[in-house]
């Protein structure tokens, strides 16, 4: 904040000196402006992208209002009589700079639309350039003196650019690796706050587990207030670390771009990055067991009640197998936090002074690890083969509480136990299993960052500083060759063949320039020139130029330019924001020009005083970040505007043909201006169709469901390829499965970047005026929710799936020296992947057809075709029970692949429970066909027959 505010008050203290008020003369407030819009308090990297396109557009501006303002001085003169004279009205002169106005707003908006990160603010600065010049460009008699404007214009575009580029970069400097880095060590923090409400939620949640087995309805207990209250405690705390992670990813991609003087380099953050995804999905794996136990129908539970040969567990039984869960799970939290801590000290993310308290209590309260300690990694491995020891023994314990009896033996089970155990797996029994082998993936993954850690330490990484170059972003920028990003094949053009003539290839051309001219980012360009031409056409007509000048109609053009919107939703939303900012800052100018007496250098400081406030709302609130703007370039502008009429003098200060006011009539002016243009700009949303939150809510959740297809489609292939245990070496930079692991990785990302999206555009629903029926926004956020949890179902799947050791050491048979235990994993491996590559659920693809129908029909509000149908829960267990029922004995139960498998089904079920959830939300919304028509039988009952397809033709 207190950085932030420094670009515009330092831009109005230096126009104070002769020196710099001369050069830019009325136009000195711009500068402010400009300051303002460039974004001083980016970090430095996005920042250096942002200003080089602002300087690029602002002297593309310039190029092109010199030649529009050329053109319109050529148009006067062939339209001046002999002894006309040469300043009066021209009609011609005006209609040309019109032109130029509208197709320069329209093309800079339609890049804007089309690049938003990149172009925002270039685009916005390449705007207000050609507002200020080109409503002007009317009234210029010679050409030098439009290029005298434009120079000055220029200057002033320049000074704030610099003001703002110092400040950025020698006040308080922040880098995007500096963001980067407080990322991680949030993210430590998060992930404990996960695991801490996780183990909470387990604690509590033990009447749930016992219903599991037999639900006829849920049990109403004292305790069922405390273990929702510790389900919310889970969901927000994943929802926060679901942020992070996305604001890491978004980060991350400027950190590469950045020169810097440090350590670690752009790889080692990348690779840090994907140590923390491998932690991200085990998490959210995790927090979704509230829904998986939801999920359970009740049908299931009450036909496996039926069916279950042996008796169910007791609640006493089942709350000691809970107990047990949560004291395991108390175990591998404190092992991820502790290797979690380990792995930033070593890569100098924490300091040593802020562990050394910390786990000084822990060695006091018993715990023995220590990550400052200096054999800590040997400890921490024993720790960890024990945990996983004693997960042997807790697998057991899950189909018998009798084997309890583990934590008072020395040695294994007896194999007269052991017999004892060969019952049918359960579901409760598939969710623990599941539970137990996310808590594996997790404390691999911390590993591995541990490793990593201790690589970068080993190979002199963390020894010394050195200069960290972009030669990865550099050689990407310079390579010739462009890989597409999206992957997407071309598909045939239903109304067109292949081009092969000369003409056909040549006139092809033409349909681009139509796709371009209906393209949404188009549309987006041209309603925003028209809504800026409803207030620039005042400045072209002879009745009103004049009134444009003098009551400085070109705020409400600034304010259109700036604020405009492409969907009714945000467009209303920022009309009454923005105005309500306004008058914040109609206040707080008051304030500041009359609390230090109108003298000039109490002004300024008063006037950083209050930067500061706005700028507040600009740091803590990024939903405001557009009013925000408005707010601070408003209190500049006001101030600003009257300390340049108090430097110039009246004669100067009004020498542009704008009359003066005092700061109590500038004010409301403003005010009145920001009002017009953000009205104006509403108007143009809904007109001539209105471009509603939610019509774009529907098209984006479309698109999202055929992402989730494609992702779906690309996990399934993954699984598939392991299963055929068709892997190339790892070597092979190009082998299917690394490809397979680019795609997940790449739509992965733009899966969650694009639900962000969806809940921003759901949010702005609830600011369009309501016409006709309530939008079902309840639905709409179900079927977003339910997306997401997909997401994450189906990357656990695919990271699950490496766990299926599907192939044996040697081609044929295991060696012999590999144990009964590996010859009996591989065998029974090998038997899973042949039944399950031969079962037809896994071979229908259904799925992924589903998902396709339910996007098209979502993106083009056509109605579902009739008969669609999900599968049922854990559909490969049954299968496998029904071919080879051994397969399904808990005498495999401590068997890796077999805790991968039941990890599997576990998130296919979940899967499959939300295509249930998506197939409904998407059939309230957009309806079914039918194909039926009713007849009423003999017994005056109400039949529905099919409809014969030869009568209907």
């Amino acid at each position: 904040m207190l950085k932030g505010a420094l670009p515009p008050t330092i831009i109005i203290a230096i126009h104070q000196s002769s020196a710099i008020a001369n050069i830019t003369l009325t136009i000195g407030y711009l500068s402010a402006l400009i300051a303002v819009s460039a974004q001083a308090l980016l970090p430095r990297a996005k920042f250096m992208k942002i200003i080089f396109f602002d300087l690029l557009s602002t002297c593309v501006a310039a190029s092109l209002c010199c030649l529009a303002v050329f053109c319109a001085v050529k148009a006067r003169g062939h339209n001046v009589s002999g002894n006309a004279q040469q300043d009066t009205y021209s009609s011609d002169a005006c209609a040309v700079s019109a032109v130029w106005l509208i197709m320069m707003i329209w093309g800079a908006n339609a890049l804007r639309a089309w690049r938003t990160a990149e172009l925002q603010d270039a685009m916005v600065a390449f705007s207000i350039f050609t507002c200020v010049t080109l409503t002007r460009a009317g009234t210029f008699v010679t050409v030098s003196d439009g290029l005298e404007f434009i120079l000055r214009l220029l200057k002033g575009f320049m000074l704030g650019f610099a003001i703002a580029t110092g400040v950025s970069l020698l006040v308080y400097p922040v880098t995007s690796r500096g963001y980067v880095f407080e990322d991680i060590r949030r993210y430590a923090a998060l992930v404990e706050n996960v695991l801490e409400a996780q183990s909470d939620f387990v604690r509590k949640s033990s009447s749930v587990w016992a219903d599991l087995g037999c639900r006829l309805e849920m049990q109403q207990e004292t305790d069922g207030t405390s273990t929702m209250e510790s389900r919310k405690e889970l969901q927000a705390a994943i929802a926060g670390l679901n942020a992070l992670h996305a604001k890491l990813q978004a980060d991350l991609v400027y950190s590469k771009d950045e020169i810097a003087w440090g350590k670690l380099s752009a790889s080692d953050l990348s690779q840090i990055r994907d140590c923390l995804r491998n932690l991200f999905l085990p998490l959210s794996g995790m927090a979704m067991l509230p829904d998986i136990l939801d999920m359970t129908p009740e049908q299931e539970a009450q036909e496996a009640s039926r069916n279950h040969t042996g008796e169910m567990p007791s609640r006493t039984d089942t709350e000691r197998v809970t107990s047990s869960l949560h004291g395991h799970l108390e175990e591998c939290s404190n092992l991820v936090n502790i290797g979690l801590q380990y792995a930033l000290l070593k890569l100098e993310l924490v300091r040593l002074k802020h562990l050394r308290g910390r786990f000084q209590n822990d060695a006091e309260a018993g715990h023995s690890l220590n990550p400052m300690d200096q054999h800590f990694p040997a400890q921490y491995r024993k720790q960890v083969q024990e945990h996983h020891s004693r997960r042997t023994h807790l697998s057991q314990a899950l189909v018998s509480p009798d084997a309890f009896a583990w934590e008072t033996r020395d040695g294994p089970l007896d194999d007269a136990t052991a017999g004892t155990l060969d019952a049918e797996v359960r579901q409760e029994t598939f969710t623990a299993l599941y539970i137990l082998q996310l808590q594996d993936n997790l404390l691999k993954a911390t590993q591995e960052f541990m490793m990593f850690a201790e690589s970068k330490v080993a190979d002199g990484t963390m020894s010394r500083n050195r200069v960290i170059l972009p030669i990865h972003s550099m050689l990407k920028w310079l390579s010739i060759t462009r890989q597409d990003s999206n992957g997407q094949p071309l598909y045939p053009n239903p109304e067109h063949l292949p081009a092969f003539t000369t003409w056909e290839k040549t006139s092809s051309v033409l349909p681009i320039i139509s796709r371009f001219l209906q393209s949404p980012e188009s549309i987006f360009g041209f309603r925003v020139a028209a809504a800026s031409f409803c207030v620039g056409i005042l400045a072209y007509l002879h009745q009103t130029q004049d009134f444009f000048i003098r009551q400085r109609c070109i705020w409400a053009m600034i304010v259109i330019v700036i604020g405009m919107s492409p969907t009714s939703g945000q467009t209303l939303f920022g009309f009454m924001t923005r105005i309500a900012a306004t008058v914040v800052s109609l206040a707080l100018s008051l304030m500041v020009w009359y609390i230090p007496d109108q003298h000039t250098a109490g002004v300024i400081v008063f006037l950083y005083l209050a930067n500061v406030f706005e700028y507040y709302f600009y740091v803590t609130k990024p939903q405001l970040f557009g009013p925000s703007v408005i707010a601070i370039v408003t209190l500049n502008v006001i101030v600003g505007y009257e300390l340049q009429i108090r430097k110039l003098g009246l004669d100067v200060g009004t020498s542009n043909g704008q009359p003066y006011y005092p700061i109590y009539l500038f004010g409301p002016y403003k005010l009145l201006a920001v009002a017009a243009g953000c009205a104006i700009s509403f108007i143009w949303v809904i007109f001539p169709y209105p471009v509603t939150s939610k019509r774009t809510l529907r098209k984006s959740l479309g698109e999202g469901l055929l992402l989730l297809a494609r992702f779906y489609s690309c996990m399934h292939a993954s699984i598939e390829l392991r299963m055929n245990e068709e892997l190339r070496p790892a070597s092979d930079a190009r082998s299917a499965a690394q490809e397979l692991q680019k795609s997940r990785q790449r739509l992965f990302a733009q899966g969650m970047g694009l639900l962000t999206r969806l809940r921003t555009l759901s949010h702005f629903t609830t600011f369009e005026p309501r016409i006709g029926g309530k939008f079902p926004r309840e639905a709409y956020d179900a079927i977003i929710n339910e997306a997401q949890r997909m997401f994450i179902s189906m990357a656990l799947m695919a990271q699950a799936a490496q766990s299926l050791h599907l192939q044996p050491q040697s081609p044929s048979t295991p060696t012999e020296n590999a144990s009964a235990e590996e010859k009996g994993r591989t065998k029974w491996s090998a038997r899973l992947a042949g039944i399950a590559l031969h079962s037809a659920d896994f071979k229908s693809h259904a799925t992924t057809s589903l998902l396709c129908h339910l996007g098209s029909a979502v993106l083009n509000a056509q109605p579902l075709p009739p008969y669609l149908s999900t599968g049922t829960s854990f559909p490969l267990a049954r299968w496998v029970q029904q071919t080879d029922r051994d397969l399904m004995s808990t005498r495999h139960i401590q068997d890796p692949a077999f805790s991968a498998f039941v990890t599997l089904e576990v998130l296919r079920s979940v899967v499959g429970a939300g295509l249930g959830e998506l197939l409904g939300n998407v059939k309230a919304l957009v309806g079914e066909l039918s194909f039926e028509f009713p007849l009423e039988g003999e017994d005056g009952t109400e039949m529905r027959p099919l409809m014969d397809g030869v009568a209907s033709m």
